[in-house]
């Protein structure tokens, strides 16, 4: 007799042990997800880092400040490689030629922001994401920002946790439940180690996707991968806050009302940003040209504005670095507007206080607040020009995040009041507090999300002392932009999203009963206990049934056979020809169905004991009524559910 080959028996319990069986298998794998995470974040920062290195310091010149805890080459390139800073008004261009080629060649969902595609698959897909999507964005990205584009890298990073998590959940052959958490907590680990914030990175998994609501089921498993990722992460890179923060903290009253209206500049540039990102994606939509051109198109405003601004391409990062340290970053260009402007004689003695504020003495007060004007000028200014940049290299299919671009935009916005406030008030206010106060309050604004946006920029700066003039400046902006969105895909709340409908009706099922329905009971799959589990087998194949309904001699329920979860080995199939019957292998655990219980309590049992039908038992004993399958519960629901009108279409 020749031996059966035991490698599918064993392909079959590999998958089996596999499978995510409950919340602890659940995260098992988020802790695995998290662990990829970080490694990814990890790889992409480096990658990052040579390609900033090569293109825009070697190549251009331009040598900006980096973050604290943000990876960059220090080297010192050859003097024979730098081409010029000329290159800049060609580089963005390249950029979006090789970007525009590498997305329509091999994956189109990683154009535009990675965020809006992930909502949209948590919403409408199940959770699904190709699993090309990850490494796809991260190489396109890597090309935007390398060579000026504008725009953030969280995009694809939490992009590659997400992509992660929905394959695990592809190859365990999870629901859409389980799928849906791992594709938000692969997209929690993202955030959480490139931004050094385990608990800010889960809060923006589960706050993005709505409105006026957040993902609340997930909040465990995407804190348990976004921690993961972050101590993976930070045991390769390094621990510490992303930002380096001079001392901060909120101590006067009257700085609550300067708060107050950043809070609406929030708003108002906010709905700018949306505004102008939304016209130029659809502008660029219409070109009749081919998609792979259009970020080549968008880059050249991008490198115009770039060569005599080089501070506002790219991340934007270092720029605010030197903000938050004080330096003054307009310094470049402040003289040459002066002297434009026959402002050029500096009072004798004049001289500096922190944050590049110039001290108001009696002799020095007019020079010193037309300059300070002129620094208003220059935030704001540089925030608008953050807003083309970011809308031009995004909008026409350029690859890149958009939460990088918003903290530079509400830092500028936090530079410009601040500046007004120790203007106004006279006293010792820090500018780097209200630079950060808006780096939280913009995004929360932009995206919906003001509860990720105060806790990730106090994780991004190590400090908590900034929470209440953020939740003041965050909830304003917030409450403003309740009708405004940067994400297309976002929904309003729970009751709007595919991946509720079921929760927010399941009280439909409570008010029917099995009796009211039992025209719709069968009595096809239905076995005795003394037939042998092999005949049932082979006579399975005719009718296509995987789960039967037991009963013993007196005709009366026994219990449930799922072929599904039997295994065989070998050995056990020789012996089960012949010796083991159906009712050896019934599962008599599974409790049957009355006629008085709710179609709701038979839908637990359902997916209790991963079935697709329950028996039907009269009240007082187990006398065989007959079976309802998962079909007809669902054809009951939607019957329920579905608008009359709707119902006799088709």
């Amino acid at each position: 007799m020749t031996e059966s080959n035991p490698k599918p028996e064993r392909i079959g319990r590999l998958r089996s042990f596999l499978m995510i069986g409950g919340r602890r298998s659940l995260y098992l794998y988020c802790l695995l997800t998290g662990i990829v995470s970080g490694l990814g974040a990890f790889a992409f920062s480096r990658a990052l880092a040579w390609g900033e290195f090569l293109m825009l310091y070697t190549a251009a010149g331009v040598n900006n400040t980096h973050p604290n805890g943000e990876y960059y080459v220090d080297l010192n390139p050859d003097p024979n490689l730098r081409i010029g800073r000329w290159i800049l008004l060609f580089l963005p261009v390249v950029g979006g030629l090789v970007t525009g080629w590498i997305v329509t060649r091999f994956s189109r969902d990683s154009a535009g922001t990675g965020t809006d595609s992930m909502i949209d698959s948590f919403h409408n897909k199940e959770g699904k994401m190709e699993s090309r999507v990850p490494f796809v964005k991260s190489i396109s990205t890597i090309f935007t920002l390398s060579s000026g584009g504008s725009g953030g890298k969280e995009g694809p990073i939490s992009q590659i946790g997400a992509g992660f998590g929905s394959l695990v959940a592809t190859i365990t052959r999870a629901g859409a439940r389980a799928r849906r958490t791992l594709l938000l907590a692969g997209t929690a680990g993202g955030l959480g180690a490139i931004f050094h914030a385990p608990l800010g990175g889960a809060l923006t998994a589960v706050e993005m996707i709505y409105r006026e609501d957040i993902e609340s089921d997930s909040l465990i498993p995407c804190i348990i991968s976004s921690v993961t990722a972050y101590l993976t992460y930070s045991g390769l890179n390094g621990f510490g806050s992303v930002y380096r923060v001079p001392e901060i903290g909120f101590e006067e009253y009257p700085e609550l009302f300067f708060y107050a209206v950043l809070g609406i500049l929030c708003f108002l540039n906010g709905s700018l940003f949306i505004h102008i990102f939304r016209k130029i994606q659809d502008w660029a939509a219409g070109w009749k040209i081919p998609d792979w051109l259009k970020p080549a198109i968008g880059g050249i405003p991008v490198g115009l504005i770039g060569f005599f601004l080089p501070e506002v391409i790219g991340t934007g990062a270092g720029v605010l670095q030197d903000a938050l340290d004080g330096k003054q970053i307009f310094d470049p260009y402040i003289p040459n507007v002066l002297d434009a402007l026959g402002i050029n004689k500096i009072p004798e003695a004049i001289g500096l206080q922190g944050d590049g504020i110039l001290s108001t003495t009696n002799l020095q007060k007019e020079f010193a607040v037309k300059r300070n004007l002129l620094l208003v000028l220059f935030f704001f200014g540089f925030a608008f020009l953050k807003i083309l940049t970011t809308s031009f290299t995004i909008g026409t299919g350029g690859s890149a995040g958009m939460f990088g671009p918003a903290l530079f935009i509400g830092g500028m916005l936090g530079g410009a009041v601040g500046t007004v406030t120790k203007m106004v008030l006279s006293t010792s206010v820090s500018v780097s507090s209200f630079i950060l106060v808006g780096m939280g309050a913009f995004y929360a604004g932009i995206a919906s999300a003001p509860i990720a946006g105060m806790v990730m920029i106090c994780e991004i700066i190590g400090s908590y002392s900034l929470l209440p003039p953020l939740m003041v400046v965050s909830i304003i902006s917030f409450v403003m932009s309740h009708k405004l969105t940067l994400y297309r895909n976002q929904k309003e709340n729970r009751f709007q999203s595919p991946a509720h409908y079921w929760d927010m009706n399941r009280d439909v099922l409570e008010g029917i009963v099995v009796g009211q329905v039992s025209s719709l009971l069968r009595k096809i799959a239905v076995v005795r206990s003394s037939v042998l589990l092999s005949e049932l087998e082979k006579e399975s194949m005719k009718i296509q049934a995987s789960d039967y309904v037991v009963l013993n001699e007196k005709e009366k329920y026994l219990g449930i056979l799922s072929l599904r979860k039997i295994r065989h080995s070998p050995e056990s199939r020789e012996f089960a020809t012949n010796l083991i019957t159906v009712g050896d292998a019934a599962d008599t655990a599974v409790p049957a169905a009355s006629l008085d219980q709710s179609l709701a309590s038979v839908l637990k049992l359902l997916l209790e004991f991963d079935l697709d039908k329950i028996a039907v038992t009269t009240t007082e004993g187990k006398e065989f009524l007959g079976y309802l399958r998962y079909a007809e519960l669902m054809k009951v629901y939607f019957e329920a559910t579905v608008p009359q009108k709707n119902r006799s279409i088709g």
